[in-house]
């Protein structure tokens, strides 16, 4: 008996200091919700879908919120409540985001999560790369090639079946298949260095540069690798008049999404595009009957060892600084890195699955036009947009000059010359 009281006093005065704390009360039995933002998807559901089979798995709920504007990405990373991992379209700004103690260095979440870095085709994985730092994964990527209307080139005597094979060639087919009006307008064009959006980190790798150095550490916005490619840009501009083709090109970038896109309509004979485009949602939806093909984009006609050299890009996942559950974010973000379910997204998706895993599965391999990008990736000139801790400033710098370059006719190598004078100790400043 008198063990048995003890025993009943015991259990007496813990019940009573539980009772006491109320931060002790049993947990809930409701499962825990896990956040995902995403800063693309033109299907919610699907994605909903997909993180669905995380929680019959593991009995966690997920929610996914997709798309995510942009002027929400800092809020959700410096607010009180991130989201436990967000998905950027692209890996420019988080070497910003780092810098600023917004997103956590992965090394711990790869380790716990047991997620083989081997597994990633290497051109994507270099982007999240800062020294030895890992500061996100690639999801999913995205590369660059060129497009041409085959009907148009046979319309202007050109080889439908063949592309130009430098970039000097492409400038003298882009001549044939111009069209100007008497009055100095413009009926057709062949083609545009800009459309949809800049691609100027290709063209200044095809010229053997980039305006950083291979690590990040300095800037090289004034070397002459970039003066060649802003200029060779800015001839299909200045050739029919910059005036002239901007009132031409007005309004392309809001028809990307329709049937009245200019490479559809054929006003745009050749430009560059992502290998989404060979996919359902975009050429064989809006115009089904169209004669395209694609290649890589030609090197110089003096480097034709840059044959070949595609710059990589495309989505990146982060786990916030503030997320509440680092454990609970990485066991999430190694399922999403599993070689199942990058084959089954971004097949849906037709984009470029950055596994190697993955890409074994048939449907990245089936289609000859989306293969050419496959190809690209896997090819030992496949490059990578170099990021640094000022990309978010420099980006926005960068762009203007391109637009004064292109759409105004402005001189480079000065607008070059204040570029790499401003930023210059800025990158000097961001990585002591």
């Amino acid at each position: 008996m008198k063990k048995l009281f003890s025993l009943l006093s015991i259990l007496m005065i813990a019940s009573l200091l539980l009772s006491a704390c109320g931060t002790q009360a049993p947990a809930s039995s409701e499962p825990k919700v896990l956040r995902v933002w995403i800063q693309w998807g033109d299907n919610p559901q699907q994605i909903q879908t997909l993180f669905d089979k995380y929680t019959a798995e593991t009995g966690i709920k997920v929610e996914v919120t997709a798309p995510l504007e942009v002027d929400k990405i800092l809020p959700a990373l410096t607010g009180s409540e991130p989201p436990d991992i967000l998905v950027l379209s692209g890996g420019d700004l988080v070497k910003s985001y780092y810098k600023e103690g917004l997103v956590d260095e992965l090394s711990p979440a790869i380790k716990s999560g047991s997620i083989d870095l081997t597994d990633f085709f290497d051109a994507p994985l270099q982007q999240c790369k800062m020294g030895d730092k890992i500061l996100c994964l690639p999801w999913g990527s995205d590369m660059y090639a060129l497009f041409w209307n085959k009907d148009l080139f046979e319309a202007a005597g050109l080889d439908p079946n063949t592309p130009p094979a430098t970039m000097e060639q492409l400038a003298e087919f882009s001549d044939k298949l111009t069209k100007v009006n008497p009055d100095g307008t413009l009926e057709q064009i062949g083609f545009l260095p800009d459309q949809g959006w800049g691609h100027s980190e290709l063209y200044t790798n095809m010229f053997g540069g980039f305006w950083y150095n291979e690590d990040g550490t300095k800037i090289t916005a004034n070397t002459q690798p970039v003066i060649d490619a802003l200029k060779w840009e800015q001839q299909f501009y200045t050739k029919y008049g910059v005036d002239n083709v901007m009132a031409f090109s007005s309004g392309w970038a809001d028809a990307y999404m329709s049937g009245d896109y200019p490479f559809y309509t054929g006003k745009l004979a050749m430009y560059v595009d992502g290998e989404w485009m060979t996919g359902p949602n975009f050429i064989s939806k809006f115009k089904p009957e169209a004669s395209y093909g694609v290649a890589a984009f030609p090197p110089p006609a003096d480097h034709p060892e840059r044959a070949n050299t595609g710059v990589a890009s495309g989505t990146v996942a982060v786990i916030p600084s503030g997320a509440a559950d680092k454990e609970a974010s990485a066991k999430l973000l190694a399922w999403m890195m599993s070689p199942a379910i990058v084959a089954e997204e971004f097949c849906f998706n037709a984009n470029l699955p950055t596994s190697k895993k993955a890409a074994e599965d048939p449907c990245f391999t089936s289609n000859p036009k989306f293969k050419v990008f496959m190809d690209l990736m896997a090819n030992p000139n496949a490059k990578v947009v170099v990021t640094t801790p000022i990309s978010l400033e420099f980006n926005d710098a960068w762009t203007l000059l391109e637009e004064q370059v292109l759409h105004t006719g402005a001189d480079p190598q000065p607008l070059l010359e204040k570029l790499q004078a401003d930023f210059e100790p800025k990158l000097a400043e961001s990585l002591k």
